[in-house]
């Protein structure tokens, strides 16, 4: 029975891997095509004196997009910002409850935002809302990545209990 919990635990765990880094991907996409429509803009400026009208709505879209796509890959890698100045003045034992409590926090927060945001998209999406541009860009295209990438940081999040916990009771045993 152990076994096969960590085998489902272990083949759950890939999955969210994989999907976070496919997410991840698509961040990466997204910023190269900023940069590229950002110089596309400027040369056309320079050069013919016009532009182009999507160009900057849509890389503001992009901007929104870029954190959410990627948060949970930043986070399982700890490649996030993060101050560990009080992780490096306690012990590895306080360390390890630090850690839980910022991964409860972590889930808590996002379960907030998951919860609200999707509310919030549900509204824009039965209300058919649009951007107040020339562009009339359906908003809910938009809110929409703000519950996927939240949801996607709360499992992170859930998993990096589960491991802090293991870590406690492991470091208890030793």
């Amino acid at each position: 029975m152990h076994k096969e919990k960590f085998k489902l635990e272990n083949s759950v765990g890939k999955v969210l891997d994989k999907t976070e880094v496919f997410l991840a991907a698509i961040a990466g996409i997204l910023i190269m095509c900023s940069m590229l429509t950002v110089m596309l803009e400027v040369i056309v400026r320079y050069i013919f004196g016009t532009s182009f009208v999507w160009v900057q709505e849509y890389n503001e879209y992009i901007l929104l997009y870029i954190p959410f796509l990627s948060g949970a890959w930043l986070l399982r890698n700890n490649d996030h910002v993060i101050v560990n100045l009080i992780d490096n003045i306690l012990g590895k034992s306080s360390s390890i409850v630090l850690n839980i409590i910022v991964a409860i926090l972590g889930i808590l927060s996002m379960i907030i935002i998951v919860y609200y945001s999707t509310i919030v998209t549900l509204d824009i999406l039965n209300r058919n809302v649009t951007s107040t541009t020339v562009l009339r860009t359906p908003q809910v295209y938009i809110y929409i990545i703000i519950p996927i990438g939240s949801f996607f940081m709360l499992l992170e999040f859930v998993r990096q209990l589960i491991y802090a916990i293991k870590s406690r009771n492991n470091s208890l045993l030793e």
